[in-house]
């Protein structure tokens, strides 16, 4: 977020909080000193996180390549990634505003069941810091079995809370059946049979994901790296699972109409008091 945005919100965040504290009878003592807490709360709120996760050669530093021209080694033979690599991405060109993101371009998995043990850790490391852990695989995948198993010893070793941070991406939208020749080049979107396939193979996946997470109901993007067909939807769903205080570094549009949000908690319990006192 650059110099002029990030000022520009915190004086629009704070006159909102100063009048809402007026309103409700706050002492001038009080509105100073929860107004300048407001302010180093947001100097200080640290950049998203996120990691791109699942097996090898599904196209996740292809997929950062496209988002935000990351510069990651792709190869169609050899895993690249090897360990976790974080890049600071560039996000305004989807969201309007300037803003930037951490992304980790993790390891991919079933390369081979050495690496696997290695990549765990490391997933074991990384994913419990991030706000959001996309996991990614391409339209031809329809083995789900390694994935759920995968998912599975997630879990186990990062808690339920880890299934609050997942979404899907599935990449090479343009490559599914009946091929790329059906791809319709000059619009750059599929065909009627290849949307038709997309859709049943959304369901299909969904339904996969859920016998592991009954409880998950996260978006399920598809979108082609090689064609950036889709891209600024796969962007905004990566926006939309972030957890919503942590989304205004993003959305030139959030959270400015509430600012408690970014409070220190026991500022944030004492404006709640004024609020119900007031009423």
């Amino acid at each position: 977020m650059g110099l002029f945005d990030k000022s520009k919100k915190i004086l629009e965040a704070e006159k909102v909080l100063r009048n809402q504290l007026l309103q409700q009878g706050a002492s001038k003592k009080d509105i100073e000193l929860i107004t300048q807490n407001l302010k180093n709360d947001i100097n200080n709120v640290p950049l998203p996180k996120i990691a791109i996760i699942g097996f090898t050669g599904v196209g996740k530093s292809t997929t950062l390549n496209a988002l935000f021209n990351a510069g990651q080694p792709t190869s169609n033979i050899r895993a690249c990634t090897q360990k976790e690599a974080p890049i600071i991405g560039d996000v305004s060109k989807y969201t309007g505003s300037k803003g930037s993101v951490i992304i980790y371009d993790m390891p991919g998995l079933g390369e081979d069941i050495y690496s696997d043990r290695q990549h765990f850790e490391t997933y074991r490391k990384v994913l419990p810091i991030v706000d959001i852990a996309i996991w990614t695989f391409h339209t031809g995948d329809r083995s789900m079995t390694p994935m759920q198993e995968a998912l599975q010893s997630l879990i186990q070793y990062l808690g339920n809370e880890f299934q609050e941070k997942l979404m899907f991406a599935i990449n090479k939208a343009d490559a599914i059946s009946p091929g790329e020749f059906a791809w319709n080049t000059k619009l750059n979107t599929p065909s009627p049979e290849q949307r038709k396939n997309i859709a049943e193979l959304e369901l299909y996946i969904r339904e996969k994901i859920q016998q592991i997470m009954p409880k998950w109901h996260g978006p399920i993007i598809t979108y082609s790296a090689k064609t950036r067909f889709r891209l600024s939807q796969l962007m905004t769903a990566m926006i939309e699972t972030l957890p919503k205080e942590r989304r205004w570094v993003l959305n030139s549009m959030a959270d400015v109409a509430d600012p408690t949000l970014l409070m220190q908690k026991e500022y944030f319990d004492y404006v709640k008091s004024l609020q119900k006192t007031s009423k």
